[in-house]
């Protein structure tokens, strides 16, 4: 057919031809993510070895390619980042998002911002406004506090922590409400609290009549460059609907920046399974936390300790009367473990906390991430020396930059393992030569061959790798059997496991969102399982409302090993 053709349009379709291949060639680079040699591009592109040699060569020296001559791979070029880089500085915002402004005006009946960071403060620079809520227009243009809008929280708790710490140590702390934050210390909890969840909060702090919630958008290397919100009268915004509204938020914010920067978790559940279980599920503390997690068993308080990661909280669950109580914390805490000396070793982002319930008094031990800001801690448990082992992770998810910690009881501690994004359940075989870890965002539960006496650990495998369908592993515990009980968030279930990784046995939760469970009780026969509502939206809310509470459940003939206290 081509040799129908005129000359001109047989090169211009020669030209297209190979213009085609090299687009395809910088998507299969761009899509493997790791750098490829010359023979899993030729595998990959299934073109001959001359056309490959000559594209490689070509986007080489156009910079759209680059080639390390030591591990002759090659991976995308820097001049894709300068092409990028004048897109994105053209990027008018406000055309972008005026149609999703709308729409999530229409849909939710509220009024919706967009605001950009301008200096110190934020500036509301569209609106679409509810037919309630004309009155609003008028906030275009104007500059704002950071401190006490949703917008300037969600904007700054996502900037490089280096420039969020300048920015803060600036800003003039006005009161313009009772509820407005005042220090410096009180703004960083909220912005950790906010980066953590993915969307921030106004809650009478800037207007005592008016909330809001915001969501950031981020460009294309995941830095915030705007937040869209939502805002209206205290009267029909409770806070309930505040967190439920975050998941559209979220998806409106990726939407108008074709960006998933800064993406934790799921955020719509799977549909609630067909299949039912033959085992009583029973709601023992109805709670709305948005973050249950981390629940321990203490035989010497007769009580359950677990923590609410979002609000923050610690909360007990008393077995001898069936009462729960709650205590609030000025930061996040990912675990409360009982401490062998009385009280609660708490782990915030301010580093490893002995806390006293009764007075609140915080008191530190010791901060394995001080040197990283932006980190967090997240699961940990006590192996049966009292040695705590504790994860950590980065407050928006980025990838691997979490790593595993042993502490001892005096403060010391030594970095074990490295390169998790989110890490979560820890537990130990009866015999104590195996632990397990779990990697959420790599579907993974390995496991390490693990020595009590010296407390180290060595060959890490992959013990059970978790298909996309299953949801995914959250936290975990171990029976006496040696059996492996996992929560699967996002899958209404609790899973046990064998020793060797093969399933047993399955357990329908009433929520989309377990967390973490363990055993408790007098005979360690009881399994209590938290669960979080963070991100659920309002119908799904509405399909689970038990969504944030801690249950319980008896399976007959499995009981549960003791966890162990801190030693400190």
């Amino acid at each position: 057919m081509l040799n129908d053709m005129p000359a001109s349009e047989v090169s211009g379709s020669a030209g297209l031809g190979v213009l085609d291949k090299a687009l395809a060639l910088l998507n299969i680079v761009s899509a493997k993510r790791a750098p490829m040699s010359f023979t899993d591009l030729q595998r990959a592109s299934a073109l001959p070895k001359s056309t490959l040699h000559r594209l490689t060569q070509t986007l080489v020296h156009e910079g759209l390619l680059r080639y390390d001559a030591y591990t002759k791979k090659f991976q995308l070029g820097l001049r894709l980042l300068e092409m990028a880089h004048k897109v994105w500085s053209d990027f008018d915002l406000r055309v972008a998002a005026q149609d999703t402004l709308a729409a999530l005006r229409d849909s939710l009946g509220e009024t919706v911002q967009l605001a950009v960071l301008n200096g110190d403060e934020v500036v509301i620079v569209a609106s679409a406004d509810a037919a309630h809520d004309m009155a609003r227009t008028s906030s275009v243009g104007m500059p704002l506090p950071v401190h006490a809008t949703a917008a300037g929280k969600a904007i700054v708790a996502n900037l490089d922590p280096a420039q969020s710490a300048k920015l803060i140590e600036r800003l003039e702390m006005r009161r313009f409400t009772d509820r407005t934050l005042l220090t410096t210390a009180a703004l960083r909890d909220d912005l950790d609290l906010a980066r953590a969840r993915g969307y921030a909060l106004e809650e009478g702090e800037w207007s005592a009549q008016s909330v809001s919630v915001a969501a950031p958008i981020f460009d294309y290397e995941g830095r915030p460059i705007g937040a869209v919100t939502v805002t209206g009268d205290v009267s029909r915004l409770k806070a309930e609907r505040l967190h439920g509204l975050s998941p559209v938020l979220i998806g409106a914010a990726r939407g108008i920046s074709h960006s998933a920067a800064g993406a934790a978790m799921s955020i719509a559940p799977r549909e609630q399974p067909k299949q039912t279980s033959t085992v009583e599920v029973r709601c023992v503390t109805r709670a709305q936390a948005l973050l249950g997690e981390g629940p321990i068993w203490s035989p010497r308080d007769n009580a359950l300790y677990w923590v609410d990661i979002l609000t923050p909280s610690v909360h007990t669950y008393h077995a001898a009367d069936g009462s729960s109580s709650e205590v609030r914390l000025g930061s996040m805490s990912s675990v409360a473990i009982p401490k062998a000396t009385g009280g609660l070793l708490l782990a915030t982002p301010g580093g490893l906390m002995n806390f006293d319930p009764a007075t609140r008094r915080m008191a530190p031990l010791c901060h394995p991430e001080a040197e990283r800001p932006a980190n967090r801690f997240n699961d940990g448990k006590c192996d049966r020396r009292g040695r705590l082992w504790i994860a950590s992770m980065d407050m928006a998810t980025a990838l691997n930059r979490g790593s595993l910690f042993r502490v001892q009881a005096d403060g010391s501690w030594r970095k074990m393992d490295t390169g998790f994004t989110v890490p979560n359940g820890l537990g130990w075989s009866p015999d104590d030569s195996r632990m397990y870890f779990v990697d959420t965002h790599r579907r993974a539960l390995y496991e390490y061959d693990f020595d009590l006496m010296s407390g180290s650990i060595a060959n890490r495998r992959t013990l059970i790798e978790f298909a996309p369908t299953e949801g995914r592993a959250d936290g975990l515990t171990v029976d006496d059997e040696g059996c492996i009980w996992i929560a699967m968030w996002d899958a209404w279930h609790v899973v046990r496991y064998a020793p060797d990784g093969r399933e047993i046995q399955r357990i329908r939760m009433p929520v989309p969102r377990p967390t973490s469970c363990c055993f408790g009780g007098p005979n360690l026969d009881t399994l209590y399982v938290t669960s979080a509502s963070v991100r659920l939206g309002e119908q799904a809310l509405a399909e689970a409302p038990l969504s944030g509470s801690l249950f319980a459940m008896e399976i007959p003939g499995v009981r549960g090993l003791p966890e162990a206290t801190f030693a400190g």
